[in-house]
Order: C-alpha cells, then sequence, then structure tokens
C-alpha cells in the first residue's frame, strides 16, 4: 500500500514523525512524502537533516488547522498520516485552548479535507494511549475500552479520534486510529 504512495505526514519533524519519515523513505523507495509542520517547542527539523536532498521528500511549513493549505496539499496524496499534535500532558494544564485547537479543530480540518478528495484512500490517527486514562498495573486498554481521559491533553486526543470514528462511521473515510503508549529514544 505504501510503496509508490503520495503521503502527507503532519507533524512530522516531532520525534515520532521524524522517524516515521525517515522509515518511510528508507524502506519504500518509491513513496513520496509532503511533511506538514508547524515547527513548534516539540519539533525537531535536524532530525530530517538527512533527507533534505532526497526528491522523494518536500517540507511544508504550516498548520493543520490552515483549511485552505491542508485542501491543497490533499488533493496531491493518497494516504495522511497526522501525527500533529500539542503533547505534554503538564503543558495542557497550563494552556488547554492550543490542545484543543491543534488536536480537536486541527484534526476536523484535515478529516474534512480528505472527505473532500476521493483520491485520499486512507487516514492514520496518531493518538495517544492516555485518552483511556489511568490503568491498573498488568492491565492494558483495548480498543474497545471506553475512554476516560484525566487531562486536557487526553481530552482533546480523544476529541480528535471521535470525529474519525465519526468520519468513518458518517463519510465511510477509511480511517485507522492509533493509541501508542509513551516514547522513547534517541
Amino acid at each position: 500500500m505504501l510503496e509508490n504512495a503520495r503521503l502527507l505526514v503532519t507533524g512530522g519533524c516531532g520525534f515520532i514523525g521524524s522517524n516515521f519519515i525517515l522509515h518511510l523513505l528508507e524502506r519504500y523507495p518509491g513513496c513520496q512524502v509532503v511533511n506538514l509542520d508547524k515547527l513548534t517547542y516539540a519539533s525537531n527539523p535536524a532530525n530530517l537533516r538527512d533527507v533534505e536532498g532526497d526528491t522523494r521528500y518536500r517540507f511544508v511549513r504550516g498548520d493543520i488547522c490552515d483549511a485552505t493549505l491542508v485542501d491543497q496539499l490533499m488533493a496531491e496524496v493518497d494516504v495522511v498520516f497526522n501525527f500533529a499534535a500539542e503533547t505534554h500532558v503538564d503543558r495542557s494544564l497550563m494552556e488547554a485552548g492550543s490542545f484543543i485547537l491543534t488536536d480537536v479543530l486541527g484534526t476536523h480540518v484535515l478529516l474534512e479535507a480528505a472527505r473532500r478528495h476521493p483520491n485520499v484512500r486512507r487516514f492514520v490517527q496518531v493518538s495517544t494511549d492516555e485518552v483511556y486514562g489511568e490503568m491498573p498495573p498488568g492491565v492494558y486498554a483495548r480498543e474497545t475500552d471506553p475512554l476516560h481521559p484525566r487531562s486536557p491533553y487526553a481530552a482533546s486526543k480523544a476529541g480528535g479520534d471521535a470525529q474519525c470514528i465519526a468520519f468513518f462511521e458518517t463519510y465511510g473515510l477509511p480511517v485507522i486510529i492509533t493509541r501508542a503508549a509513551n516514547n522513547i529514544g534517541p
């Protein structure tokens, strides 16, 4: 599915997104990647320095809340991976509004654009296990478990996820939601 795909990766200068882009370009030589990133506190463009000259890679500085820009980019791609997010629970306690803008409104802008473009054949929402709330030791969440967000960050991600489910149910948009635990690495 990804070998000759044209991909939009949002938040591609973040830790997970940048490693994902590097993996895509190494594993799928026929793919083309557009990286849309606002370059916030969570971004590190240096992670992608090795692919800056790669003709299969293009960086676009912009916000997923910019409907005009998102619509233009969506016309060029087949698959969307939404890594863009305001992150960190502690930050959400101080300024929840920016989390709602990016994680809820921004996700909505992406979904609307994907829905309008029939060339988009998959939308992957990269979420967090924080949407399930606190789990007892040794107990792991299942995708069918109810959501119990316990912070503005978790609530904003749950809001984006709920929209993804609604767009799948209402419009048949082919959506996948991933909910990973905390990630660490170089």
